[in-house]
């Protein structure tokens, strides 16, 4: 609704005042609107005599309240430095590649974010309610399910990213091919986290890693600018891997381990490095063969691609792991709820 009246306000009478004041009017609408809904369908909320909230229940509410602050403010810190950094050190023609690719990323992650974003509160439930095995079962089949999205879609940048680039700016907006693959490298490491991220956040352990995003953030801003001064476009993609590995990859499962999740550290990592070693392999096979069968970058070679790279990364991914548990958990899924006899 806000876009179609921001398009017919701008066709009418072009204003940027205009378009903001529309942001505003139907945030405010769709705030009131919501209030009311919630008013029909919780009317206790409109009760006057209400008890006292318990001072250790509050307190624990504030206490997470400043934790996920500073996570947020962390995470901007992380994720908004990297076009200043560029644009200081190597210039705004670089941060204008560098934002192309990361567009790109960004719409995968939202994309991404919406699924977890939904399961999010029947992770909480599973918490809460359920045994400590039905925990930790559930966690690895979405760690594996996470895994297997990271998989296809690291290897289809692998294979793609400069094509779909080519093909949608032109050959002078592409990076060089060493710069793509760290770039690759450090989605994954990021695509990675959602579900210990997930099982974070249902359980409300913001408390626990407090300092995690400032640490994340000191190291992520030096090790940026240092690296970006003595070797330009990739020194800021490398500041945010060193971060990641110092902080967010070990940290966030121990914490959600040590907290609420009974799994070792060890066995955790041996499976995340498996995922990771399958991803690799399967990630240069897959360029191999597009590689060998198209030499010429157009729309029908890219998706003739795609669609090899889709049935080559799910045909490695079910041979691999076709004996693991949470895999058989899935197939049972599939032909239970959906009739997939044929997995």
């Amino acid at each position: 609704m806000l876009a179609v009246l921001q398009i017919i306000a701008l066709l009418v009478y072009p204003s940027y005042w205009l378009y903001i004041v529309l942001i505003l009017l139907v945030t405010i609408c769709e705030n009131f609107a919501v209030a009311k809904k919630a008013d029909q369908v919780y009317p206790f909320l409109q009760d006057k005599e209400v008890k006292k909230l318990d001072s250790d229940i509050k307190n624990t509410i504030v206490k997470n309240v400043k934790a996920m602050i500073a996570h947020k403010i962390g995470g901007m810190a992380v994720f908004s430095t990297s076009n200043l950094i560029l644009s200081k050190f190597v210039g705004l023609a670089a941060v204008g590649l560098y934002s192309n690719y990361y567009l790109v990323i960004s719409a995968v992650n939202s994309f991404a974010g919406q699924f977890f974003a939904s399961v999010t509160a029947s992770i909480g439930n599973l918490i809460v309610l359920e045994t400590v095995e039905k925990k930790v079962k559930i966690f690895k089949v979405i760690e594996f399910i996470v895994a297997w999205q990271a998989m296809i879609v690291s290897c289809g940048f692998y294979v793609f990213f400069n094509q779909l680039i080519e093909l949608w700016l032109g050959k002078r907006f592409l990076f060089e091919e060493p710069i793509v693959n760290w770039l690759i490298i450090n989605f994954f490491l990021m695509y990675m986290r959602k579900a210990v991220l997930a099982f974070r956040d249902a359980s409300g352990l913001y408390w626990n890693d407090r300092y995690k995003p400032l640490a994340e953030s000191v190291i992520n801003l030096i090790a940026s600018v240092y690296l970006t001064i003595h070797y330009g476009v990739i020194g800021v993609i490398w500041g945010g891997i060193i971060s990641t590995l110092l902080t967010c990859f070990w940290v966030e499962p121990y914490v959600l381990f040590r907290n609420s999740i009974e799994i070792k550290l060890k066995d955790y990592f041996k499976d995340y490095f498996k995922y990771a070693a399958v991803t690799l392999l399967t990630s240069v096979v897959s360029k191999w063969l597009y590689t060998k069968l198209f030499t010429e970058v157009t729309i029908i070679n890219f998706v003739l691609g795609v669609v090899l790279c889709l049935v080559v990364t799910n045909a490695v991914w079910v041979l691999v792991f076709r004996k693991r548990e949470e895999m058989v958990y899935l197939r049972n899924i599939a032909r239970d709820k959906f009739g997939m006899k044929f997995l």
